[in-house]
């Protein structure tokens, strides 16, 4: 359905300042997301080489001081328990102390330090020391080769500890230390939104904000970042990845030659968050903005459609038939012209409808003169069957024997007389049908009356009538005296299709089919052409000589049929006669 001007006005303006509010949108938000990217990954990176730079300050000190204490330990070894205490006092996060002296089956525990007061004011046993040096041994070889080694030597559940492992300058001792991991805890605890956190060089947890990933030594080596930090590729970097369906981004930092790595990250939600709090503020903007301008726009529109209105409430007037209304010429220049052009238009149709007015009264004039005719034919052709009863019942009863055989016959004349006067009142309803009275009757009962008045004058012609009606049919709500009319008309009509046949019969039936009764006329002449069939329920058409027939009496037929919701159709094989077929509907409780 076309939209209204008004409607248009509003969509079109709802239209240009939602493409507009989009347009801005998207422009700042993608100015405000690139700009708060970018920020972020400097913010990581800044934070991942600062973090990096001050734990490799701290392992170089710690490892300084190991080989320092492994080379003095191999020029005088009887001083090495003085020596450990020393370096004990300077570093309070030192726990134990052991150095390895290589052999040839290679490097075996030449001296061992556990300071037992250290560990009473921590609440940490001896044992735990030994067993977690015992669950997370040294590798030799790895340190030997790496010069240096960090481990997470942590004892769960609740013993966190931090392994270093130095190669002295000779290579023929490894000296170690058990240190508490507070050091490198600070320096990974950061804000809130970025977490740092430090792996070795195999990807296992060393430091993290979350205690429980250093006690059970997680591996993080699959993670994106983690696993460029340690690829070698190159010592920092930047990566954008998925974890448990969250978006993060991260900077990282080697720390040394590969002893470990710093990782940055920060949730890609609360990277932007600023930039969602700018689109919701911008929607609630734009929606203000998107209703003020509705309001302004009904406002704008309706002043622009009020005159369009007035002008359609007047052509509506004048589409009633109240020809010559005008209307006021106000308004835009477009719509005065219209407005001007409604009040000719109003005028012209009122001269008009004066030459339509004359016009019809003529045409009314020609179409009674032509009804006139019409009736006059039909009147002739209809009242000739009760005319030719009535004469034929007068011959008889001028030949009757006795009183009652003559008061039969003036019963039938007088009958005949009123199904004339009937007709001619029945013949009317082609033309112009009128309400008929309508009644509950039984088929059977309006053949048998039809059949009353037509059987005598069939007989004279020489045609045998028979019958075939069945029982316990439904009833019908009818005009008696117009059924008996168009079963009179079609069973006159067959008596006169016969003339030249020489077998004259007709056959009246009447046959339930479900909701409705059939009504059958058949008789036995010579059938109906297929040229005729097609016009034979036109009005005037008749095969009859001029003078015995004007071709109205089965168009009146199929009137009256139709009038009472049925129908009346014909079926006809050449050489085997003609069947005329009336479908009645059943009359409901």
């Amino acid at each position: 359905m076309p939209l209204s001007i008004r409607a248009q006005v509003v969509l079109l303006v709802s239209l240009l300042l939602l493409a507009a509010m989009a347009v801005y949108l998207t422009l700042a938000t993608r100015i405000v997301t690139r700009d708060k990217e970018a920020t972020v990954y400097d913010v990581n990176a800044l934070v991942a080489r600062t973090v990096a730079d001050q734990v490799e300050t701290t392992v170089d000190g710690f490892t300084d001081k190991l080989r320092y204490f492994g080379q003095e330990y191999a020029t005088t070894p009887g001083d090495a328990e003085r020596r450990a205490k020393s370096l004990f006092s300077a570093d309070d996060e030192v726990l134990s102390l052991e150095v390895s002296r290589a052999t040839d089956d290679g490097f075996e525990r030449a001296f061992l330090f556990i300071d037992q007061a250290r560990l009473a004011t921590l609440n940490i046993e001896r044992d735990d020391i030994l067993l977690a040096r015992k669950q997370t041994p040294v590798p030799f070889d790895v340190v030997r080769r790496s010069g240096v080694l960090l481990q997470n030597a942590s004892l769960p559940p609740d013993l966190a500890l931090l392994r270093l492992s130095a190669v002295t300058s000779d290579g023929r001792a490894i000296v170690t230390a058990d240190l508490r991991p507070e050091r490198l805890l600070r320096a990974v605890t950061t804000g809130s939104v970025t977490k740092v956190f430090l792996v070795d060089a195999l990807g296992r947890v060393l430091a993290h904000r979350d205690g429980a990933r250093v006690l059970s030594k997680e591996d993080l080596s699959a993670l994106a970042p983690v696993k460029s930090a340690l690829s070698g590729k190159a010592e920092r970097g930047a990566e954008q990845y998925e974890v448990d369906g969250e978006q993060r981004l991260a900077s990282y930092a080697r720390v040394g030659s590969g002893l470990a790595a710093v990782v940055a990250e920060v949730p890609v939600a609360e990277v932007f968050g600023a930039t969602r709090e700018l689109s919701s503020r911008s929607l609630l903007f734009a929606g203000g903005i998107v209703a003020l301008a509705l309001v302004l726009a009904v406002f704008l529109s309706r002043a622009l459609t009020a005159p369009l209105r007035r002008l359609a409430d007047t052509m509506a007037v004048i589409s009633k038939g109240e020809y010559g209304v005008t209307v006021a010429v106000e308004g835009a220049p477009e719509i005065r012209s219209v407005g001007t052009a409604l009040n000719e238009m109003s005028k012209e149709l009122i001269r008009r409808s004066d030459d339509l007015q004359r016009a019809h009264n003529n045409l009314v004039q020609s179409e009674k003169l032509s009804a006139v005719g019409e009736l006059a034919a039909s009147v002739a052709h209809e009242v000739k069957n009760p005319m030719v009863g009535i004469l034929g019942f007068a011959q008889l009863g001028k030949e009757s024997e006795s009183m009652d055989e003559a008061k039969e016959y003036f019963g039938l004349i007088e009958s005949d007389t009123q199904r004339a006067n009937k007709i001619l009142q029945n013949l009317l309803e082609f033309a112009r049908p009128p309400e008929m009275e309508m009644e509950p009757l039984a088929p059977n009962d309006v053949v048998q009356g039809a059949l009353s008045l037509c059987r005598h004058q069939l007989q004279m012609q020489g045609v045998k009538v028979e019958t075939a009606l069945a029982e316990s049919l439904g009833g019908i709500m009818g005009n008696n005296n117009q059924l008996r009319q168009v079963l009179l008309n079609l069973m006159m009509n067959a008596g006169q299709a016969m003339a030249e046949s020489p077998q004259k019969r007709v056959t009246v039936a009447t046959v339930a089919d479900g909701d409705f009764v059939k009504v059958l006329v058949k008789d036995s002449g010579p059938g109906i052409p297929p040229e005729v069939m097609q016009n034979l329920f036109k009005p005037f058409f008749t095969t009859k000589r001029r003078g015995l027939g004007t071709g109205l009496g089965l168009s009146v037929s199929r009137s009256i049929i139709e009038a009472h919701k049925g129908t009346l159709t014909a079926e006809s094989v050449a050489g085997q006669g003609a069947t005329f077929i009336l479908r009645l509907p059943v009359r409901k409780a």
